[in-house]
């Protein structure tokens, strides 16, 4: 992963007036901010840190914090997370030029809008890092170096696994991560073995294999994975709902791949990682949008039909698999 200006500034321990950090992979955005936060105050400081959730109607409240000298530190931290400070002219761009040297500023959002004159303002007088979801590759770095920093290996493939099993959020993978070390004890290696004896396969992916089996008829895949869900204890409406997701963005994908989309604009328009929108271009690339419409009209009959009393939720659900591998 690339190193950010954020890591610089607390190697030198010189620090602008103000930071946004914002994007859509919410582990590391939580991550800088708890970086930045420890590097410019004590863990336990109070009266030198204010948390804001949300922008005031008179900013006085922020700017006389921010403008008084700290007590008995180097430096006072004003922290605004989510506190949709770009929703509304507050006032607080033309602050960030008085800023004094003594404070620091930092602005937590998910979204922004790159328009507005706080953004502008933060843009030349500060900082702004933004953390988008990371690539397969950033992703399998990521899992390596936190096996490494636990004195554990893994190969790419078996990384690979990992991420296909349980998915490429990064708060699960930590979780996952840490299950398997616990595990493998004394063991240097983590392989495909432990991944399987430890981790929480999420049913989301299940579900996304059975897909992928629907797709190519394997009827003996599709009716294992639809015994694990219910082993699992997964209700019909649930099971459908993911199914239809995964139909809705198959046809999405299909349909930008028409117009002479690239993966990543077919990526950021379907909010899906590249990797997984390259693996899904592998399957939609035999198919016409038409067979992907029929599935998804045949899922949402099935669940019209359940609501409606006319059949059961389990023979309605199992109808409904053996149709879509007709389609």
């Amino acid at each position: 992963m690339q190193k950010q200006k954020i890591d610089a500034d607390i190697e030198n321990g010189k620090y602008e007036r103000i930071y946004l950090i914002c994007g859509d992979e919410p582990y590391l955005v939580k991550h800088y901010k708890n970086k930045l936060k420890k590097a410019i105050i004590p863990e336990d400081e109070s009266m030198n840190y204010a948390f804001f959730d949300s922008i005031p109607e008179n900013i006085t409240s922020i700017t006389g914090f921010a403008d008084t000298m700290p007590f008995f530190a180097d430096r006072r931290l004003v922290m605004l997370d989510k506190a949709s400070a770009f929703k509304k002219d507050t006032g607080l761009a033309d602050y960030i030029p008085q800023i004094p040297e003594t404070t620091t500023i930092i602005i937590v959002e998910e979204e922004v809008d790159k328009r507005t004159k706080l953004y502008k303002a933060i843009q030349k007088y500060g900082c702004i890092t933004e953390l988008k979801k990371l690539g397969m590759a950033d992703v399998k770095m990521f899992i390596a170096s936190r096996f490494k920093r636990a004195g554990k290996g893994i190969t790419e493939r078996d990384c690979e696994y990992l991420i296909s099993s349980v998915g490429d959020d990064l708060y699960t993978l930590c979780n996952e991560v840490d299950k398997c070390i616990a595990y493998a004890g004394e063991n240097t290696g983590i392989d495909r073995k432990i991944i399987n004896e430890v981790c929480s396969m999420q049913v989301e992916n299940k579900i996304f294999d059975m897909v992928d089996a629907i797709l190519s008829r394997n009827g003996d895949v599709v009716y294992k994975l639809y015994g694990d869900l219910l082993t699992l204890r997964e209700n019909a409406f649930g099971i459908m709902a993911v199914i239809r997701k995964n139909y809705n963005r198959l046809l999405m994908i299909s349909e930008l791949l028409e117009d002479g989309c690239s993966i990543s604009e077919i990526a950021s328009r379907t909010k899906t990682a590249d990797w997984l929108v390259k693996k899904q271009i592998s399957k939609v690339k035999g198919f016409n949008s038409k067979r992907l419409k029929d599935s998804i009209e045949c899922i949402v009959d099935t669940e019209y039909s359940i609501k409606a009393g006319n059949i059961a939720e389990q023979l309605g659900l199992e109808i409904m698999l053996a149709k879509l591998m007709t389609l």
